[in-house]
């Protein structure tokens, strides 16, 4: 483990470079998407999803850790959801399926985009804020419900943080190949899983398992910062009333 300080400028660390080509890969999947590239789009995106695992090691192995990092990381996370989330969304409004069941998925999964960049907002707010080490660090000061520590255990090692995982970066992969209706049209590797439409159906509603236990964890985070805003104002309120 490489323990001296890099002399790197920053913007050029390993990891950040990792971060930017993972920028350029959710970008360049949307376009493929909107080529009618299904499978290209789906390769490209699950590529920029598994840089997200490498990244956090090479800062940590080249010494290279720096709050742009964090933020970075965060941002291209978020950045390459929406995108996939978007994707999905353009197509569902192509098929010819019932209005109303149209409505009502384009309607979730765009508070589900929402939803998560509230989240952002408010992690990296309440980090600022309080000058913790990582947004993770949500428990500095308070005790948190059993079911959200349970989750970032161990920096998600754990099994509630795997199925949140797996259904924040799977669901919105798995909803996209079943809006764009390419089930029998993919490429290797994922001929094999996704010619099955039962295979299909089973990855995608377990990851909508993963992906409301994300939900309840944003909305946790999110009320907690909300409600450490409202009490910080309310006690200054009375301070200045004195």
């Amino acid at each position: 483990l490489n323990t001296s300080e890099s002399a790197w400028p920053i913007v050029l660390y390993v990891p950040n470079l990792m971060g930017y080509l993972r920028l350029c890969l959710s970008a360049s999947g949307l376009v493929f998407a909107m080529q009618q590239q299904a499978s290209m789009a789906l390769n490209t995106w699950v590529a920029a999803s598994l840089l997200d695992l490498f990244d956090g090691i090479a800062a940590r192995r080249l010494n290279q850790c720096s709050k742009f990092g964090v933020l970075l990381d965060v941002l291209a996370d978020n950045i390459l959801r929406t995108i996939i989330w978007v994707a999905a969304i353009m197509e569902s409004l192509k098929q010819n399926q019932d209005e109303e069941h149209v409505i009502l998925k384009v309607c979730c999964w765009t508070a589900l985009i929402c939803l998560e960049w509230i989240t952002m907002v408010c992690s990296q707010c309440n980090q600022a804020n309080a000058d913790s080490g990582h947004w993770k660090d949500f428990q500095r000061g308070r005790k948190a419900p059993f079911w959200i520590e349970a989750v970032f255990k161990n920096n998600f090692r754990s099994l509630f943080g795997s199925v949140a995982i797996f259904g924040l970066f799977v669901s919105p992969l798995g909803s996209y190949v079943w809006a764009a209706d390419r089930l029998s049209k993919t490429t290797w590797p994922w001929k094999v899983l996704l010619e099955s439409e039962f295979a299909a159906l089973f990855l995608i509603r377990s990851s909508y398992v993963g992906r409301v236990l994300c939900v309840v964890v944003e909305c946790w985070l999110c009320s907690e910062y909300i409600c450490g805003l409202i009490y910080h104002d309310t006690m200054q309120s009375k301070q200045k009333r004195r």
